[in-house]
């Protein structure tokens, strides 16, 4: 199916982000069925893009057209720069021709190329290969339009000024500054706000086991994972170590519960072992919707005792605050 048969006008150029540049292609001419994040169902032509899927570039990404080469790289003038010290300044090149077929190219890198664990000197690229530079991971995927923007606001919401310098999220001077009024302007909308409390399981036997390096990439792609899974509208904060709230104004409780429930699959299923072999990641997540004229304290320790119980019954759970305790939960010790 061509573009001419799923023409959008929205479709002549889109945003292309590498290592902090942004610029603009044109997309090839390439369709197919996919399904996009909650609350975006744009239609039309899908792009071939190459993102990264593991370690600090986590989300990077870069789109390709029809007749084009680029470079991936740790060179400044590459048109994807990865920063990790085992890419060559011009490590590979990819090259979409006019017919929408996608090829890797290594540039006599020291530490090669791979795609699906196979080390190439050339390689024709399918949707849903990696491909391996150096020591970071990458996959090819068609994304539509809808998704690629969200993806750049992602990017451009981790590196606004006063976030988190290791996650890219809000910090908890957010809570103080800005949470009040956005709660008060839901409120006099008669809106529901929910709040997700998410906690790595099991967070310092990651750090004891593989090291903090290793922990503070988990914390980086979480971030990553979480921030591409909610909407726009939505707002991450890094409230401690391993702890992560989540606050969806306009949403009930259940309909975060849900959020949290898609959420936990995302982090189970997301192929840590990328970013260390034998790795594995879960999170045990509470929801609660503010209560009217409950104080934001009390609001947040609600959920932090449900993410507590989802802990308490096995972890890698969602439980809600509503949700009355079991007696063997609320027996058990907390655990991590």
């Amino acid at each position: 199916m061509s573009n001419s048969e799923n023409s959008d006008p929205k479709a002549d150029s889109l945003f292309s982000v590498g290592a902090g540049r942004t610029h603009m292609e044109e997309p090839a001419d390439v369709t197919m069925k996919l399904t996009l994040p909650r609350g975006r169902r744009g239609r039309g032509v899908l792009i071939p893009t190459v993102r990264v899927v593991a370690g600090p570039d986590l989300l990077q990404f870069v789109t390709l057209s029809g007749g084009q080469e680029m470079v991936i790289g740790r060179d400044e003038s590459a048109g994807l720069v990865l920063g990790d010290a085992s890419v060559s300044r011009n490590h590979a090149s990819l090259r979409c021709d006019d017919g929408g077929e996608i090829s890797v190219y290594d540039l006599g890198s020291t530490n090669g190329t791979a795609v699906n664990g196979a080390t190439v000197q050339r390689a024709l690229l399918r949707p849903g290969d990696h491909l391996e530079i150096g020591a970071v991971s990458l996959r090819l995927d068609l994304l539509g339009l809808d998704e690629l923007h969200h993806l750049s606001r992602v990017l451009e919401r981790m590196r606004a000024a006063g976030t988190d310098p290791l996650t890219g999220l809000q910090t908890r001077a957010w809570l103080d500054e800005r949470l009040p009024a956005l709660l008060a302007r839901c409120e006099d909308a008669g809106q529901p706000f929910s709040v997700i409390f998410l906690d790595v399981d099991r967070f310092k036997s990651i750090n004891d086991t593989f090291g903090h390096r290793v922990g503070d990439q988990v914390l980086q792609a979480l971030a990553r994972l979480v921030l591409l899974d909610v909407r726009d509208s939505d707002t991450c904060a890094r409230y401690g170590g391993e702890e992560i709230l989540v606050f969806l104004p306009g949403t009930d409780e259940k309909g975060a519960a849900d959020v949290a429930e898609r959420l936990r699959k995302t982090i189970g299923t997301h192929d840590w072992s990328r970013t260390a072999v034998g790795l594995k990641v879960t999170a045990s997540l509470g929801v609660a919707q503010k209560l009217p004229e409950e104080e934001i304290a009390f609001w947040l320790d609600r959920a932090d005792r449900a993410m507590y119980q989802a802990k308490q019954s096995g972890r890698n759970a969602v439980r809600s605050a509503s949700e009355p305790p079991s007696e063997a939960v609320a027996a058990a010790p907390a655990p991590s």
